[in-house]
């Protein structure tokens, strides 16, 4: 199991659910996302691009929304795609 795993399970109110969902837009923006339980803390720094997926479902009574967010670690390392043909004469 990878360091930085983390699961938390819970059952709450619509309320509570709005405070965490403003933590998650915090973290977002900071770049820098803090999960703690009892026995465990995990930080995550996002990437400049990430993938985002929403995802609902309803099934005998029971309705579940999923909010899924990744990006590769290493992004931060990729070069920016230069044009294929000759450079400009300046950079020759």
């Amino acid at each position: 199991m990878s360091s930085n795993n983390f699961r938390h399970s819970f059952s709450t109110d619509p309320e509570d659910v709005a405070r965490y969902l403003d933590a998650l837009i915090e973290g977002f923006r900071d770049r820098k996302l803090t999960f703690r339980s009892q026995q465990r803390k995990v930080t995550l720094e996002p990437a400049d691009v990430m993938d985002m997926s929403i995802e609902t479902s309803a099934r005998r009574g029971r309705t579940r929304l999923t909010l899924s967010f990744s990006w590769d670690d290493d992004e931060g390392l990729v070069l920016p795609q230069l044009p294929l043909g000759k450079p400009p004469a300046e950079e020759r």
